[in-house]
């Protein structure tokens, strides 16, 4: 039996990003056999290898160096155990492309189901050299997010790794832009800044977001909405709403936590938005002399980062 026409351009496609290398053979066809010389891009292989010998692939990661040219047998990845998975990762974190790397991690990971992906995410976490740039991780992490997002953002924050926690909450950001952070206020108090904070780390949340986290953090029970998520809320908004920003920042009524947002927000006012800062700040009486001459002195002087300190 023929593969399909998709299935055919996959493998093709697959060993196009290594060169050439039989890469097909380690991924599912439409048929439970296939012969080498039908993919691989090899015309001595397509040519002189017709033979109806089979071999059984015992190890799907040494067809990523290439195998012999007979008939195999294929094992479905989807059958495959986790630590073979993560071998083929191995394989694929060879390649100089980044690009091309995670293409391909992430065509192995989408064939995979829930459980092959959480047992595999922990051995890459835990065992993959992946060259620094964690291209199995995220693959995997897209994956298990398509298939159960709530899942996957929960352990991806209980492994406390962002290369984990970024991707997961970058691939629920496209699939539904308003889930994750509806999801995140939803968390029980003393987790909820830490199910936030990569939303704001990753410029994740709109501005209708990020108005939403404002208010929501500033009238929080958790001490850590507010002192931390609170300014770096405040600050974020100011990007997209300057006077909304500044009206929060002087609404807080927290002494100390309304100057320090206020500074935070000053600092990045000072260097995106100067003469809006500079306008407010001239009609605010309130404000006690001293504290405005901070505020003046940060505006003129913006720091390098202001606004992010306090947040990581």
């Amino acid at each position: 039996m023929s593969p399909s026409p998709s299935t055919r351009t996959l493998l093709l496609t697959v060993a196009g990003l290594f060169g050439g290398v039989a890469l097909g053979t380690i991924l599912p066809t439409a048929s439970p056999r296939a012969t080498n010389s039908e993919w691989v891009p090899d015309s001595t292989a397509a040519g002189a290898n017709r033979q109806k010998s089979t071999q059984s692939v015992s190890d799907p990661a040494a067809a990523i160096s290439g195998t012999p040219s007979s008939t195999l047998e294929l094992r479905s990845l989807g059958k495959l155990p986790p630590e073979k998975i993560v071998a083929l990762f191995e394989k694929v974190a060879s390649l100089r492309s980044e690009t091309r790397r995670y293409i391909l991690a992430y065509r192995l990971a989408s064939q995979m189901e829930l459980d092959q992906v959480e047992a595999a995410l922990q051995t890459a976490l835990h065992d993959l050299s992946d060259g620094g740039d964690y291209v199995t991780a995220r693959a995997l992490a897209r994956r298990w997010t398509e298939l159960d997002p709530k899942a996957a953002a929960a352990k991806a924050l209980e492994t406390k790794q962002q290369h984990l926690v970024i991707p997961v909450m970058e691939s629920w950001t496209r699939m539904d832009p308003s889930a994750p952070l509806a999801w995140a206020l939803q968390q029980v108090p003393d987790s909820r800044a830490e199910a936030v904070r990569p939303l704001l780390m990753g410029r994740l949340l709109d501005q209708t977001q990020l108005e939403k986290l404002v208010m929501n953090a500033a009238g929080s029970e958790s001490d850590e909405m507010r002192r931390q998520i609170f300014p770096f809320a405040t600050t974020r908004l100011s990007d997209t709403n300057p006077q909304g920003a500044l009206h929060a920042a002087s609404s807080i009524e927290d002494a100390e936590l309304r100057q320090r947002t206020l500074m935070m927000v000053m600092g990045h006012l000072g260097k995106s938005a100067p003469e809006v800062a500079r306008a407010w700040l001239n009609t605010q009486q309130e404000i006690p002399a001293e504290q405005k001459l901070q505020l003046e002195q940060m505006l003129a002087s913006p720091r390098k980062g202001a606004g992010t300190r306090g947040v990581q």
